[in-house]
């Protein structure tokens, strides 16, 4: 190829292969300077019970995690490894590699390079502008959000100067969001094993994800800050790829025998530009965030998908715009820590129909924490209601410090379905739970 057109055109092993060789020959000079070198881990253990009576647990997970920071200099490097044993979700079960990366400082530019965890947005639990890392979405009992959010493999270059701070990204590996494996109570949750036809159980069959394959199909990001004493504001867009693939779908045959249905998984181009503002009013926090997304697609109407399969065609869903607003405030006295959010979600060109979900979502969110005992006792509650379906999402836990290594905590997470068993979170109503966590920490 010509004009380097060649690297463009790396496959997605090759182009990893190539970014940790580019990370390995950097951390030589590492090797040969004074290091100081400081090792962390964890080991953890978690059971989670269902509140339905003929269920068996939901998860059960006992995991092992490294980490080991070093520092020369204006260099340091970071990596991050975990090995799990699932007693419910096989596809759970082995070693994973969560950060690996080289930070290097030169005046005000620093660099990083690797597998990095990226976090944008003012947003508590919630995805407005914080769109760089996908989500691991084979877990939920006992699981924030933070916890819950994969590291990106690429190169990050940031700018800092007394209040401005500008961050630049280029992810040539796309990382799409971790999904539940056939053995995962998830599962049937992302993929259902039949869909109703008249009365009738039509199987389904999933066809191979195809993953957009080349260094050209890399993602990339900016976000600008700036910082003073009467707010935090910043600005970002980011081009990338829907994290989480949509369905195609097709019959298997042709009218009146049909034998089944055909999911086709797909990706395509996503392009987010938002911005978010922390301002502070006296013993509060005023929180502001919006995200304008092009690129996602979205369930058409049943009647619509129905019509589109029985004339023979491959239903595609359709695409939309969205625009997504949040408004949140914090309060943090004392040993409390209180927080509240307004959340609306909107398809700014569906008003008129067009898509199976609403064209407008909205919801609240409450947060509330407490310490006790010399902060060895903690206790936090969090509560998300849909306002358009009533459905809900919520979870409480209280965590106490044996010791200052050693934490157990106890927890419930739960669903509601909302007004006829609709709304988003309606398919983990069987999931809620109460759970169980150790973690010895060291």
């Amino acid at each position: 190829m010509k004009g380097g057109l060649w690297l463009t055109a790396l496959p997605l092993n090759a182009a990893a292969l190539l970014l940790y060789a580019v990370l390995a020959l950097c951390a030589v000079p590492l090797l040969q300077a004074q290091v100081e070198v400081e090792l962390h881990g964890s080991v953890e253990t978690l059971q989670a019970i269902p509140f339905a009576k003929d269920s068996g647990l939901t998860d059960s997970r006992n995991a092992f995690t490294g980490e080991i920071s070093a520092f020369v200099g204006a260099a340091s490097a970071f990596v991050s490894l975990s090995a799990e044993y699932n007693g419910v979700s096989p596809d759970r079960t082995g070693f994973s590699l969560d950060e690996a990366w080289l930070d290097w400082g030169a005046g005000a530019f620093s660099f990083r390079l690797g597998r990095q965890l990226v976090s944008w947005g003012a947003a508590d639990g919630l995805i407005l502008t914080d769109v760089v890392c996908p989500q691991n979405l084979t877990a939920y009992a006992g699981i924030d959000f933070a916890g819950s959010r994969l590291a990106v493999d690429g190169f990050k270059l940031r700018y800092s100067f007394q209040t401005l701070a500008i961050e630049a990204l280029w992810l040539p590996i796309f990382s799409p969001a971790r999904l539940p494996g056939e053995q995962n109570p998830l599962y049937a949750v992302f993929y259902p094993s039949s869909v109703d036809a008249g009365g009738a159980a039509l199987p389904v069959s999933l066809q191979d994800k195809t993953l957009p394959l080349t260094i050209r199909n890399g993602e990339y990001g900016l976000r600008v800050s700036w910082y003073t004493s009467a707010a935090d504001l910043s600005v970002m867009g980011f081009y990338g790829w829907n994290d989480i693939a949509f369905m195609e779908k097709k019959l298997i045959g042709t009218l009146p025998v049909v034998t089944g249905l055909e999911l086709l998984p797909e990706y395509e181009r996503t392009i987010t530009a938002g911005a978010d503002a922390s301002i502070p009013i006296g013993d509060f926090l005023l929180r502001l965030e919006t995200a304008w997304t092009g690129g996602g697609y979205y369930e058409r109407p049943l009647e619509d998908t129905v019509a589109i399969l029985a004339d023979g065609q491959t239903e595609r869903p359709v695409e939309k715009q969205n625009l997504k607003l949040l408004a949140g405030i914090d309060w943090n006295p004392s040993v409390w820590n209180l927080s509240a959010q307004y959340y609306e979600d909107m398809l700014t060109d569906a008003y008129s129909g067009g898509t199976e979900r609403p064209w407008r979502k909205n919801g609240v969110s409450l947060r509330i924490a407490r310490s006790f005992f010399r902060e060895t006792l903690k206790c936090s509650a969090w509560y998300y209601l849909d306002l358009i379906d009533f459905d809900s999402v919520g979870s409480v836990s209280a965590e106490y410090a044996l010791t200052d290594a050693l934490s157990l905590s106890l927890g419930s997470d739960f669903f509601s379905g909302g007004i006829d068993d609709r709304g988003s979170y309606a398919p983990y109503k069987d999931l809620s739970c109460f759970w169980f966590k150790g973690i010895f920490r060291f």
